[in-house]
């Protein structure tokens, strides 16, 4: 449910680049945040729209981008979305929902281009294109603004502090911090919703109460603050005259909740008319958005701890099967894919641990549908889980690589990822790649000892045709068991 929009930029990194294009274009530089970056993949002009490098700048600001090769499609995802880009298509899918491209995406020597304005609009990034020195200049976000003041002038913009960016294709781009338009005099023409009051329950919940057909777009993080866009909207003439009569351009609303610095909203944009709600917090907290006819409410985690209970008797273990839905994961080179394994020998690994005593088991997903990585971590952390095991199956470009392969991320994981690589290793009888550190969202947002395991390589033919075999599931998923039955009775939990 977290906004992609940082995201969506970055998901435009794969696509085709024509030759009788590449006569039209030039060879301009390209600047983050002043350091000139991509040297020999720099931006091209292409009958009179500026390309970018998405992979380069996708991989600059630490989005993780995958080349399917069967499909001609590149997908990127930094946790929070997944962008599919797909070769000589001039859309791309984000988070299941396809957004318009300018002009298709392009491959030239290996280096996929896509539109400037694409990447000003959603990679977060504010963007300025000098024509002097046909040089793309991108910054990225800059740390949260002070507080504004209390009646702000009249033109202040209500940005989400470290800006998603807004740029104009090839021209200037401005951060959400820039000024805003001034208020109109009536309800915009282009309004199909009107917004009649902003309401706060006086503790964690707030409400967003309109008329009409309004759309909200979906929130999305700027640092610490939470920002909800409802494009085609117009605040009611009532606050307008208000804000009009105050020489602002922003309401703000009193609160009394530790989280909150505050909650301000603004007549945005008039392209399309857009009211822009910012929920200034002291710290990112988990969220739930409800929607009903008139009303978008957003409930914030409360932050009074829990109250202390006795350990349970028995263990919580999450079981997470990687991948799911629209993100099928590796593609294997007898035509399956990875999420097809990760969820069957989850499943055996539950039913398994549902007979055991010592463990109360849980699943991230139990079905082939799409869970979000950040999701699937503070599943395991709401619920005090005190392992966190996912299955996953691995892939790379050399088909003869062969193994199996153990990540953690913290310390205190090593353990129990020592435990279960020696018990993979036994399950497969494939070659032993180590146990490694990486970062992986779902063993670092986890709070608990966790690890993802790479139980083969689908690139590798035998390693494939192993892993599809049910009775091979049915040995990893029995030491996989027995791993977490000697991991905790020896070391216990958490």
């Amino acid at each position: 449910m977290k906004k992609v929009g940082a995201l969506l930029f970055v998901l435009f990194a794969l696509c085709v680049f024509h030759p009788a294009e590449s006569r039209a274009a030039v060879s301009p530089s390209i600047y983050l945040d002043g350091a000139r970056i991509g040297e020999g993949a720099e931006p091209r002009i292409v009958s009179g729209f500026t390309m970018v490098p998405v992979r380069l700048i996708a991989e600059e600001i630490g989005y993780d981008v995958l080349w399917v090769h069967e499909t001609k499609q590149v997908r990127i995802s930094n946790g929070f979305a997944l962008i599919e880009l797909t070769v000589d298509r001039d859309a791309a899918v984000v988070n299941g929902e396809e957004q318009p491209l300018a002009r298709p995406p392009l491959i030239d020597k290996g280096v996929t281009f896509v539109p400037l304005r694409f990447v000003g609009e959603q990679l977060g990034l504010t963007v300025r294109w000098d024509q002097g020195t046909k040089s793309v200049f991108l910054e990225r976000p800059a740390s949260p603004e002070p507080p504004a003041a209390e009646n702000p002038p009249a033109g202040e913009g209500i940005g989400a502090g470290d800006g998603e960016g807004n740029g104009t294709g090839d021209g200037e781009g401005a951060s959400p911090d820039d000024g805003h338009p001034p208020l109109p005099p009536e309800v915009p023409a282009d309004a199909r919703a009107v917004v009649k009051e902003i309401r706060y329950d006086g503790w964690t919940g707030v409400s967003v109460l309109y008329e009409g057909d309004a759309e909200p777009n979906e929130p999305f993080w700027s640092g610490t603050k939470l920002v909800i866009d409802i494009p085609y909207a117009s605040l009611s003439p009532d606050i307008m005259a208000k804000l009009a009569a105050q020489k602002a351009s922003q309401a703000e609303i009193a609160v009394d909740f530790k989280a909150f610095e505050r909650i301000r909203y603004s007549y945005y944009s008039n392209n399309p008319s857009t009211v822009r709600v910012v929920f200034d917090l002291k710290a990112r907290l988990d969220y739930e958005i409800l929607r009903e006819e008139g009303a978008l409410h957003v409930v914030f985690a409360s932050l009074d701890p829990p109250p202390e209970t006795e350990r349970p008797q028995k263990f919580k273990v999450v079981i997470d099967a990687g991948h799911g839905g629209k993100d099928p994961g590796a593609p294997s080179v007898n035509g399956r894919y990875e999420k097809e394994f990760n969820l069957a020998v989850a499943l055996k690994v539950y039913k398994l641990l549902e007979q055991d005593e010592l463990v109360t088991p849980y699943l991230t997903r139990s079905e082939d549908v799409f869970v979000d990585l950040y999701e699937r971590a503070r599943y395991a952390n709401r619920i005090g889980a005190d392992l966190f095991i996912s299955i996953h199956a691995n892939r790379i470009t050399k088909s003869s690589v062969t193994g199996v392969e153990t990540y953690y991320n913290r310390p205190e994981s090593k353990t129990l990822a020592d435990v279960m690589h020696r018990r993979l290793l036994k399950a497969t009888g494939l070659a032993d790649r180590s146990v490694r550190t990486a970062n992986f969202v779902v063993i670092r947002e986890t709070t608990m000892p966790a690890v993802l395991l790479e139980c083969g390589y689908l690139s590798n033919a035998n390693d494939a045709k192993l892993l599809f075999t049910e009775s091979v599931q049915d040995r990893i998923a029995a030491e996989i068991v027995a791993g977490i039955k000697e991991y905790l009775t020896a070391y216990g939990g958490k």
